[in-house]
């Protein structure tokens, strides 16, 4: 009987253990959901990337050989075989030839020889171009081509050194910018290749 009573009282405080405070049966909790927010930052390294062809070759167009007839001309010939007085051709006075330069210096704008790349704080770039004096002059044996007034564009800015735009690191948004430079023919005489002019660009973060 005893054994009877203390089985009955174990079942009775199991079954109070089982229920809830208030008496009511506990249900699983549905669509049961909770969230949290991460910042999320990213720290870009400084750098510029300069695409630039580091060998230029000018071919000039080869112009037509002319004959240009200057017109009519009378000379007074002494016995002794001395001309005096005549009208002789004068550089200043020579007709236009179809390809003719009125003076030896030629300005030449090259197109897209140099893009830039990268990030900058201001997402700008400086690039630079400077010629060393050993390069001013294209040379082929006593002919020379002098190079100078070189400058760096990107549209329409022009200069030693320009301010230019980036677009990002992707290739197919990189800045690109041409090179103008004076071209002093005075001191040429021969034709073919003449070697030994340079210049150096320079790109760099601002």
């Amino acid at each position: 009987m005893n054994m009877l009573k203390s089985m009955l009282l174990s079942s009775a405080i199991l079954a109070a253990i089982a229920l809830p405070m208030n008496g009511s049966v506990a249900l699983a909790a549905k669509n049961a959901s909770t969230s949290g927010e991460a910042k999320v930052s990213a720290t870009l390294p400084e750098f510029i990337i300069l695409h630039y062809y580091s060998t230029l070759e000018l071919n000039f167009d080869k112009p037509s050989s002319e004959t240009i007839d200057e017109g009519d001309n009378t000379m007074n010939v002494a016995w002794s075989g001395i001309v005096n007085g005549n009208d002789e051709l004068n550089p200043k006075n020579l007709r236009d030839a179809k390809t003719a330069l009125d003076n030896d210096l030629v300005r030449i704008a090259l197109p897209n020889v140099w893009a830039v790349r990268g990030f900058t704080p201001n997402g700008k770039a400086q690039v630079s171009i400077e010629v060393p004096k050993s390069g001013e002059n294209l040379k082929r044996g006593t002919s020379v081509i002098n190079m100078s007034n070189v400058k760096v564009t990107n549209g329409k800015r022009s200069g030693k050194s320009i301010k230019v735009d980036l677009k990002g690191v992707a290739k197919n948004r990189a800045t690109t910018g041409g090179v103008a430079m004076d071209l002093d023919f005075i001191k040429t005489t021969r034709s073919g290749k003449h070697t030994g002019g340079l210049y150096k660009i320079t790109a760099k973060t601002i």
